[in-house]
């Protein structure tokens, strides 16, 4: 009694799968053919994006290259200021280094003026004027 209700079931099945299977395969081929529709307008559009990149990079090739030369003066420019800087940080270290190796004589000097003032100053206090034998 079971084996006759395993054949029965399948050749209901067997029935059932003969009359569906042809309405799947042609459901199958509509989404098929509408992806397939899709895929070429995706195809289409992703072709005019890449043009229009490739106008765009070329416009943005041409205007760095015309940037080109005022980019190399700019650069020039910079080396020149660089160098200059290096020139001035020398000649003020070579300064530093002068008033340092002659601090003493500087001081000298300067310690001589400032008596010679105060010396002046002391004089027109008195009222006398060392000039004035002359």
């Amino acid at each position: 009694m079971t084996d006759m209700g395993l054949n029965e079931l399948l050749e209901l099945t067997s029935a059932v799968a003969v009359k569906i299977l042809p309405i799947l395969g042609v459901i199958a081929l509509i989404f098929l053919i509408i992806f397939l529709k899709r895929l070429a307008a995706v195809v289409v559009n992703a072709d005019t994006v890449v043009s229009a990149m490739k106008e765009t990079l070329d416009t943005t090739n041409r205007q760095l290259e015309t940037l080109d030369k005022p980019l190399n003066t700019l650069n020039e420019l910079s080396d020149t200021v660089d160098a200059v800087h290096e020139a001035s940080k020398t000649a003020v270290k070579s300064a530093v280094v002068a008033i340092i190796e002659n601090f003493s004589t500087i001081k000298d000097w300067a310690l001589t003026k400032t008596q010679k003032h105060v010396n002046e100053d002391r004089s027109e206090e008195h009222g006398t004027d060392e000039t004035a034998g002359y």
